[in-house]
């Protein structure tokens, strides 16, 4: 795929939305489908042609899924009128969700029934890296349909890794979802012991990030921790919940006897009964406000 493709982009949230303006920018002509009227006409306004329901998107060469819902992706490609149905010879789907491993190899293997290619792509770097266009993509798939769809990627990202096949590049990701959640819990428990001693917040941190205790999430949630906040943000405490069970899943078929995940799933139940799933992942630390209450 060497010239501007016809692309079919499926999703209205912040990051895909991100996606469709580099996409657009690099000069691929876009038809999108957003679940929600505001999400929609976004979409429009960057630049894209609407269509009102997912089969409308079976005439682009290249069609990338966004739609995180369960039921709304099993929709978008195995319903009646759902895209693997209508699928042909060298159209690709590339999927940018977490989704079960083995639902990745279901999908792939009633795509190549009708000649069609499918790459699971999950994505790391959140919304502000979509919006600078330095996403890191984590492949999973074969090469020759990872050759189509790179020109596409690298609208958006900064990297592009080939995990190997199908189902591989969202393992690859479960795996730094659970080290995302392990690492969150940890800061949270630093600065609920930072906040009991009453050390200086940032000057704790400029030590803690200069040491090998050093972590991304470490850096993102200090001195956050310190403050309560009910700020949506896009790094939630939810946003986690579902990569740690398909994690967790994972381990268990693989016979990995993991001992830190059960723990940090019980720190993020806890925090999301307390009306707080939207809330950032540096408010981990408000479990230990509570256990102090």
């Amino acid at each position: 795929m060497t010239g501007p493709a016809r692309v079919g982009l499926a999703d209205g949230s912040p990051l895909t939305l991100s996606i469709a303006r580099h996409l657009i920018a690099a000069g691929h002509r876009l038809t999108a489908y957003a679940p929600s009227w505001a999400d929609a006409r976004q979409m429009e306004e960057a630049g894209a042609e609407l269509v009102t329901a997912p089969a409308q998107l079976a005439h682009c060469d290249v069609v990338i899924n966004g739609l995180v819902d369960t039921g709304a992706k099993a929709a978008f490609y195995l319903h009646d009128d759902g895209l693997l149905k209508a699928a042909r010879p060298g159209q690709l789907f590339v999927d940018h969700t977490i989704v079960d491993p083995s639902q990745a190899r279901h999908l792939a293997e009633r795509a190549a029934r009708r000649g069609a290619g499918f790459l699971d792509v999950p994505l790391t770097g959140g919304v502000q890296k979509a919006r600078q266009g330095r996403l890191i993509a984590v492949v999973g798939g074969e090469t020759q349909h990872l050759d189509l769809a790179r020109p596409l990627l690298n609208a958006y990202c900064a990297d592009i890794v080939h995990a190997g096949p199908v189902g591989r590049g969202t393992e690859l990701q479960l795996i730094g979802h659970m080290l995302v959640s392990v690492h969150a819990v940890a800061a949270a428990e630093a600065a609920a012991l930072i906040a009991r001693l009453g050390l200086p917040p940032r000057e704790s941190k400029r030590v803690l990030m200069s040491a090998p205790a050093a972590s991304s999430m470490l850096d993102h949630c200090l001195p956050a921790a310190f403050t309560t906040s009910e700020i949506e943000s896009g790094a939630t405490i939810g946003g986690l919940l579902h990569a740690q069970s398909l994690a967790a899943d994972l381990a268990a078929r693989l016979d990995v006897p993991v001992r830190l995940l059960p723990a940090v799933r019980g720190q993020f139940a806890a925090l999301i009964r307390r009306g707080r799933a939207r809330h950032d992942l540096s408010q981990l630390a408000r479990a230990y406000d509570h256990e102090a209450a």
